[in-house]
């Protein structure tokens, strides 16, 4: 699943290079990818099919239309819900931590708290670049039981096991982070939001805001449906 869905994001950056060549109508829904096109960039977003431990995992690419380097950066991409709530985004600090929780292992306490198990490990597209298109974040259960007492784990073991890090390698290669752009230029990377709530009689809709060379890209889609 992970491999299919790698080699759609690829042809969804070719995609987006066309459009922004030719001027085409962008997909229809966000899991096949959406393009707003504008005097100064091009900005394209793709999310997975389906929501990850309630969590959206948007893939965001930009594309510089001027003659002078533009920045861009996970402070450039807003989520709303249709009422107006924001929806935060996890920052790669945080990601790592549920990381390498995720692994058995951590420096910090957790205090009346969840354990959490391991995800899958998290793949590669068509080029080799990671993808954190399979992230699922923390799990309320292990092995079937609720893990609520308190314990310390020691986080040293788990630091210098060669699977963390690589995972933590990859997900650091993949997240979008503080980028320039060079003119006619494509780059972005992956945004993962906290888990996304909803008040009960509310759509399950979304406007998402990406702020790019000094224009505003506004995109309205369903959110994708649960695992």
């Amino acid at each position: 699943m992970t491999r299919t869905f790698s080699i759609g994001f690829t042809a969804f950056l070719l995609a987006c290079q066309a459009i922004a060549t030719t001027g085409l109508a962008a997909a229809a829904t966000v899991a096949e990818g959406l393009t707003s096109t504008k005097d100064h960039g091009v900005v394209s977003v793709m999310s997975d099919p389906t929501l990850s431990d309630g969590r959206l995992v948007l893939k965001v690419v930009a594309m510089n239309r001027t003659q002078m380097p533009a920045s861009f950066g996970p402070q450039d991409v807003k989520l709303f819900t249709a009422a107006g709530t924001p929806v935060k985004l996890m920052s790669l600090d945080q990601l790592v931590q549920e990381v390498r929780a995720a692994a058995g292992g951590g420096t910090d306490t957790m205090t009346h708290g969840p354990a959490v198990h391991a995800g899958p490990m998290m793949g590669h597209d068509s080029y080799g670049r990671p993808d954190v298109s399979g992230y699922t974040g923390g799990n309320d259960r292990m092995n079937g039981m609720d893990v609520t007492q308190t314990r310390t784990v020691a986080g040293k073991a788990v630091k210098d096991d060669p699977s963390v890090q690589e995972q933590i390698a990859n997900l650091s290669a993949a997240i979008l982070h503080d980028l320039t752009i060079a003119p006619a230029a494509v780059a972005g990377g992956q945004v993962v939001t906290e888990k996304l709530k909803f008040a009960r009689k509310e759509a399950h809709d979304l406007r998402l805001v990406v702020g790019f060379n000094g224009e505003q890209h506004e995109f309205e889609f369903a959110a994708p449906p649960s695992r």
